[in-house]
C-alpha cells in the first residue's frame, strides 16, 4: 500500500500556497533578512486573536519537561489554535538525535516569508557553491535543477490544460486566471524552488560525506533523459492534471469513489483504502494512476521528492555496515512501497547480495515496482562490469525484490524475520488506530538490534512557520491528515519496545529512525 503526501496532478502549487499565512500572521519586527537566519531553539505558536505568540523553548530540556504531557494532551492537539500543547514535531526533538537539518527547517523563513527577490538571490548564492566545489558537484546541481525546471513546465502546462478544458468543454470559466498555477504570487513560486534547491544541497553533502551514493538515476544513459520517456511522461501528467483539478473542484463524494466500493469486495482492501486520495484517477487501483504517479508527486515537490525520501538512507546504511561481518546476507523489509522507485535507491545503497522484501496492497503499483527493481537491476549490473566489479556475479545473481501484496497491518512474515524496515509516507493516510497497528506489525518482524526507518510528512512543530496551513491539506481528500499532524509517532514505535535513535528534516519530508533493543527471554516484553 503506497500512501504517499500526494499524487496530484499540479497539487503542488495548490498546497504550498495554501501554507502562506495571511498578512496578519507575518512578525513585523523580523525584518527581511530574518528569512534566511538561523535561530536557536524551538517555537510554540498560537493563533489565539490572530497574534503570534513565539516563546523560544531553550532546547532538549524545556522540550523534554513537556513530553510527560502529550499523551494526556493528544486530543486536545489536533487542535490546530491551541497554543497550551505542545507540538508534537518539536516535542519529539527531546527524545532523538536530531541532525542539524531539524533546527535548519525548523527555523526557515520562521518569521517573515522572503520576498522573490531574495529567495532568487540565495538560488544563486546556492549555484555558486555547488560550482566552487568542483565538476561533480557541478553536474549534480545542473541535473538536478533540470529536472526541477521539467517538473516546473509540467505544472504550467497542466494549469494551463485545465483551464483551456474548462473553457472549451465545460464552458466553465475558472478561478485561476494567472499565468503561474493557482493564481501563485512569484514570491511563493520561488519560495518553491529555493526549498528544492536547498534540498539538493543536503543531499549532496551526505553524498560528500559518504552516507549513501549518488542518485543512480542521474548517471548518462538513464531512460528518464530520452525525449520520448519525457513527452509520454509530459502527456499522461496533463491527462491527469485534468481530471484531478476537476474532481477537486467539484468535491462531490462521486469524485472520492473509487471502483473498489462494494462491501463485497475482498476484504483484502479496507474502508479506510478506499477512497481517491487526492482525486487522483481510482485511487490507488488503477494502472493509469501507477503510471502517472512518480511525474505527478515530483511535479508536486518540483523535483524534490527523490531528495526528501533520500533522508531514509543514512540509518539503512549505518544498519548494514553494523551488519558487514555476518556471513548471510542482510535482510530488508520496505512497507507501502508503491511503484519501487524508492526501493531502487535503496537497493542501490545496500550489498548486492541484499534479500529484499516489499509490499503494497495494490497490483497497479506493484506492477510498477516488478519494472523498475528489474530496470535498476539491468543498470547496476552495467554499472558493475564498467567499474570492473564483481564479474562472476550476472545480473541474475542479483536477485529481484520479493513483491507481495498484503495489509501493511497484517504483514504475512515470521517474527524477527528482517533486518531492517523502512516505510515511507503511509502513515498519514491512515486512521490513527492503524498506525498503531501497523507499528507493532513492523517491530514485529523486525530482528533484535535491527533498524526501523519511517519517513512521513512533517507535523504540527517540525516547520511552525507552516503550522497555519497543514490543516488545509485535508481538502485535497486527506482524511487522516488533520490527526496525523498531531499524531505522538514515536510512542506508536515505543509501545512495542522501539528505541528511539535519530531524526532528519528535509523541506516538508521528516525521518525518524528507532533500534529493536537486544534482550534476554521475556525482558523485552510490551
Amino acid at each position: 500500500m503506497r500512501i504517499s503526501i500526494s499524487a496530484i496532478a499540479l497539487i503542488s502549487s495548490c498546497v504550498v500556497h495554501a501554507f502562506v499565512p495571511s498578512p496578519s500572521r507575518a512578525d513585523p519586527n523580523a525584518g527581511a533578512a530574518g528569512g534566511f537566519l538561523l535561530r536557536s531553539g524551538v517555537i510554540l505558536r498560537s493563533t489565539v486573536e490572530e497574534e503570534d505568540v513565539a516563546a523560544a523553548v531553550p532546547n532538549v530540556e524545556a522540550v523534554a519537561a513537556a513530553i510527560d504531557a502529550i499523551d494526556s494532551t493528544q486530543e486536545d492537539s489536533s487542535s490546530f489554535g491551541d497554543a497550551e500543547a505542545v507540538k508534537p514535531g518539536m516535542a519529539e526533538n527531546a527524545k532523538f538525535q536530531c541532525d542539524d537539518s531539524v533546527e535548519f527547517w525548523q527555523s526557515f523563513q520562521l518569521h517573515e516569508y522572503a520576498t522573490a527577490q531574495e529567495n532568487l538571490r540565495e538560488l544563486g548564492n546556492i549555484g555558486a557553491r555547488f560550482a566552487q566545489m568542483g565538476p561533480e558537484a557541478l553536474s549534480y546541481w545542473l541535473r538536478h535543477v533540470g529536472r526541477s525546471g521539467y517538473f516546473g513546465v509540467n505544472a504550467l502546462l497542466g494549469n494551463a490544460s485545465f483551464q483551456l478544458h474548462e473553457r472549451l468543454v465545460n464552458n466553465k470559466e475558472t478561478t485561476f486566471t494567472g499565468l503561474l498555477p493557482f493564481n501563485m504570487e512569484s514570491a511563493v513560486a520561488s519560495r518553491l524552488f529555493l526549498e528544492a534547491a536547498l534540498c539538493f544541497e543536503q543531499d549532496y553533502a551526505k553524498i560528500k560525506d559518504e552516507e549513501y551514493r549518488e542518485p543512480w538515476d542521474m548517471k548518462p544513459g538513464h531512460r528518464q533523459s530520452s525525449p520520448i520517456n519525457v513527452a509520454t511522461q509530459t502527456s499522461q501528467f496533463i491527462s491527469e492534471a485534468i481530471g484531478t483539478l476537476g474532481r477537486r473542484t467539484r468535491g462531490e463524494q462521486k469524485d472520492k469513489d473509487i471502483w473498489i466500493t462494494d462491501r463485497a469486495s475482498p476484504s483484502l482492501y479496507p474502508d479506510y483504502y478506499r477512497t481517491a486520495f487526492h482525486y487522483q484517477t481510482d485511487g490507488w487501483m488503477s494502472k493509469k494512476s501507477a503510471d502517472v504517479y512518480e511525474t505527478s508527486t515530483e511535479t508536486l515537490f518540483l523535483g524534490r521528492q527523490d531528495s526528501m525520501q533520500r533522508t531514509s538512507l543514512p540509518a539503512l546504511v549505518a544498519q548494514s555496515k553494523k551488519l558487514a561481518g555476518d556471513e548471510r546476507p542482510m535482510k530488508v523489509l520496505e512497507v507501502a512501497a508503491g511503484t519501487g522507485r524508492f526501493m531502487t535507491f535503496v537497493r542501490d545503497n545496500l550489498p548486492l547480495d541484499t534479500e529484499y522484501a516489499a509490499v503494497d496492497l495494490s497490483p497497479y503499483y506493484l506492477d510498477a515496482a516488478r519494472a523498475n527493481d528489474a530496470y535498476w537491476r539491468k543498470t547496476r549490473r552495467e554499472e558493475e562490469n564498467r567499474n570492473g566489479g564483481n564479474t562472476s556475479m550476472g545480473r541474475d545473481d542479483i536477485k529481484p525484490a520479493r513483491l507481495i501484496q498484503a495489509q501493511a497491518e497484517n504483514l504475512p512474515f515470521e517474527d524477527e524475520s528482517f533486518d531492517a524496515v523502512v516505510c515511507v509516507y503511509l502513515y498519514h493516510e491512515l486512521p490513527r488506530e492503524v498506525r498503531a497497528k501497523v507499528s507493532a506489525e513492523m517491530a514485529r518482524v523486525l530482528r533484535q538490534d535491527g533498524t526501523l526507518v519511517f519517513t512521513d510528512s512533517i507535523q504540527l512543530g517540525d516547520r511552525p512557520a507552516l503550522d497555519e496551513g497543514l490543516e488545509r491539506f485535508e481538502g485535497m481528500n486527506e482524511p487522516y491528515y488533520i490527526d496525523y499532524c498531531a499524531d505522538d509517532l514515536p510512542a506508536h514505535f515505543e509501545k512495542v519496545g522501539l528505541e528511539p535513535l535519530t531524526k532528519t528534516l528535509r523541506s516538508t519530508t521528516k525521518s525518524l529512525a528507532f533500534l529493536k533493543p537486544i534482550c534476554e527471554v521475556g525482558d523485552c516484553e510490551v
